[in-house]
């Protein structure tokens, strides 16, 4: 072979060698993307799925749509649950609330955690939606306390202290993992929350083998209110169960006002209220004006928001067209309006000799500027014969004077008790005995809205 044909095989070599060796690079650039993408396909049907995961959590069930409800959460954190499973408390809730139609005319959601004592997490009027109220769960709001177990403490601040509206569905769902510190005094709040309207779920979580503690809690029937599971890993099999549960409850309707009907010689009835309060007073005021009821001309009526004349007798069909807040002289302090009730009971009395009066004073803190001279007015009035009674609008100091201007100890309500439609009917049941000469007996009638 001469050296001209030993160099082009040579070369022929070479040739045919890079041009294997681009080939079988070329088959490797081309697995490593197949792979990538088959990679990436995967992640992508990932995240299709974890979406769809996401989309199925957030759902809000059709029965839950347009429901009117008020839910309040009370969590266990004492010292017998690990914090790990006190977390998951915290994602069983999210699960609840995301399955709601959270808004202010629908569905709100509170939550408080407790243990030895309780702190509230967030009020049912905090967060107006869903998005808000999911991230409102996290450690800061919803701290891991440790402790003991003062359940009775966490429903009693529920049951007296959340603005719970009227005539809705009112749920109040108890964590726990059933050790109550006071387990009679539980009961004892769990009883009267229900009595006042409200449904109570237990969640009971761990081998707690005396039950009694979760049935005194839990609403009748007990299968339909109280959940006994194992651990807490088993609050997910849970979540779909107890929204729909809830949003599948009626309105508990309780504290219907008694008509109060007045009966012998006659009876007035005096309303005062300073221009700054007298737009929380006027329903109030409307409410029980409507469930007093008489012969004609057999009950004197008047109100007081400014000195104006127009306050004086009137029928109170419609309270907010007489001398309301906007009136020329809505500047009067309320001394000048007790003075003016009393002038017209006495006048009243002059005139009608009606034998029984009631004055009722809707107190907030502008009226308690002058509270000596406020409180020996008031005092100067039951003096008169006029059985005073005093609503309390929220006073922050000097509450201690309130008493001091009622007829008795008994006679002084607050604003707070109007949750459920409390106030009115203690207010009208009280008032009504001495509007008469005997206690009354009367049908049961719904209050005005």
């Amino acid at each position: 072979m001469n050296s001209l044909t030993l160099w082009l095989a040579v070369a022929a070599l070479m040739i045919a060698v890079s041009v294997s060796q681009d080939v079988d690079f070329g088959f490797g650039i081309d697995g490593n993307r197949e792979r990538q993408l088959d990679l990436e396909r995967q992640r992508e049907r990932e995240r299709e799925r974890e979406q769809r995961e996401r989309n199925r959590a957030q759902e809000i069930y059709p029965g839950c749509r347009d429901k009117v409800a008020d839910i309040f959460f009370i969590l266990d954190s004492s010292s017998s649950i690990y914090i790990e499973d006190y977390f998951k408390q915290r994602n069983f809730v999210k699960s609840i609330i995301n399955r709601l139609a959270i808004d202010s005319r629908f569905t709100r959601v509170g939550a408080l955690t407790f243990s030895d004592n309780y702190r509230v997490s967030f009020g049912i009027n905090e967060y107006r939606d869903k998005l808000s109220l999911v991230n409102a769960i996290n450690d800061q709001n919803i701290p891991y306390l440790s402790g003991a177990t003062n359940t009775a403490s966490a429903i009693r601040y529920v049951r007296e202290n959340v603005p719970f509206r009227n005539d809705i569905t009112r749920a109040i769902v108890v964590m726990t993992d059933g050790y109550s510190a006071a387990p009679g005094a539980t009961a004892s709040e769990a009883d009267q929350a229900r009595r006042e309207g409200n449904y109570l779920f237990v969640i009971g979580v761990g081998q707690y083998t005396d039950e009694r503690e979760w049935r005194a809690i839990a609403s009748d029937p007990d299968d339909n209110f109280m959940f006994n599971i194992t651990d807490y890993r088993a609050l997910d099999r849970l979540q779909s169960t107890i929204a729909q549960r809830i949003c599948s409850l009626p309105p508990l309707i309780i504290n219907r006002l008694q008509s109060c009907f007045v009966q012998g010689n006659g009876a007035d009835v005096l309303f005062v209220a300073g221009p700054s309060g007298a737009s929380t007073a006027l329903p109030i005021i409307k409410t029980l004006v409507d469930n007093i009821q008489a012969q004609p001309g057999q009950v004197q009526m008047s109100l007081q928001v400014s000195s104006c004349s127009d306050a004086e007798n009137i029928p109170l069909s419609d309270p907010s067209a007489y001398c309301g807040p906007n009136s020329p002289n809505a500047q009067d302090d309320f001394i000048t309006l007790l003075r003016r009730m009393r002038a017209n009971a006495a006048e009243l009395r002059d005139r009608l000799r009606t034998p029984n009066q009631v004055a009722v004073l809707f107190i907030d803190d502008q009226s308690m500027f002058n509270r000596y001279e406020i409180s020996q007015e008031a005092r100067n009035a039951v003096r008169d014969g006029v059985q005073v009674y005093i609503v309390d609008l929220g006073v922050t100091q000097n509450r201690n004077f309130l008493e001091r201007m009622a007829s008795r100890r008994d006679a002084v309500f607050s604003i707070n008790d109007r949750f459920g439609g409390n106030l009115e009917g203690r207010l009208l049941r009280q008032m009504c005995d001495d509007l008469n000469e005997s206690p009354f007996n009367v049908p049961e009638v719904p209050p005005s809205k």
